[in-house]
């Protein structure tokens, strides 16, 4: 069977166009890849990201400079006395931060501290862990990670901790009431939901 010149032509025409339209497919497609690529790696971009952004919790704002532990050093020289216990589960990095807020019309400060720990298990085994102070504590259900819990000290501070991911999350503040347990909630629910 034999094409002529004319049906040669329109055939090598038609492959070409299917050619093209299959290559402009093709790009499109690695370009929409690429766009999620790029919008997952914006999601956490560091450590930081995950710290409670300013004012993001009504009446919450920044006190002083953050900090970033970047190795053991550096994290001993924060919390001189309790890297160790970090150290022990795999520490990679840690970043801090301190706010301030008014509970029952009276300045109170808020401490964040995010320790990314490696993996899952061993940010458990931090959690886990009784010598990070919280023997007693109690379990806070349905809350924020797999699992979490608060320590209430007398009427003077309180303390929440929970992990998910590679991340064990320490929280403080510098009061002990209903509303202060509550404050701490919200924060410890926002960082769940950035690392999420």
């Amino acid at each position: 069977m034999s094409f002529s010149l004319k049906e040669r032509t329109v055939w090598n025409f038609k492959i070409t166009l299917f050619m093209s339209y299959l290559g402009i497919f093709i790009f499109a497609l690695w370009l929409v890849q690429c766009e999620k690529n790029a919008a997952n790696s914006d999601q956490i971009l560091s450590i930081e990201d995950l710290l409670v952004k300013n004012n993001d919790i009504t009446g919450w704002s920044y006190e002083g400079a953050r900090w970033l532990a970047n190795n053991i050093s550096e994290l001993t020289t924060y919390i001189n006395g309790g890297a160790e216990i970090y150290q022990r589960h795999g520490f990679i990095e840690a970043a801090h931060q301190a706010y301030r807020g008014k509970i029952d019309n009276v300045d109170r400060q808020l401490k964040l501290t995010i320790y990314n720990q490696g993996n899952e298990s061993q940010a458990m085994a931090t959690y886990e862990d009784p010598d990070i102070g919280l023997v007693g504590a109690l379990d806070w259900n349905d809350g924020a990670g797999k699992e979490a819990h608060y320590i209430r000290y007398s009427g003077l501070s309180q303390a929440l901790t929970f992990y998910r991911n590679s991340y064990f999350v320490y929280l403080e503040i510098t009061y002990d009431t209903e509303e202060s347990l509550n404050i701490l909630k919200q924060f410890a629910l926002n960082v769940d939901g950035r690392i999420k």
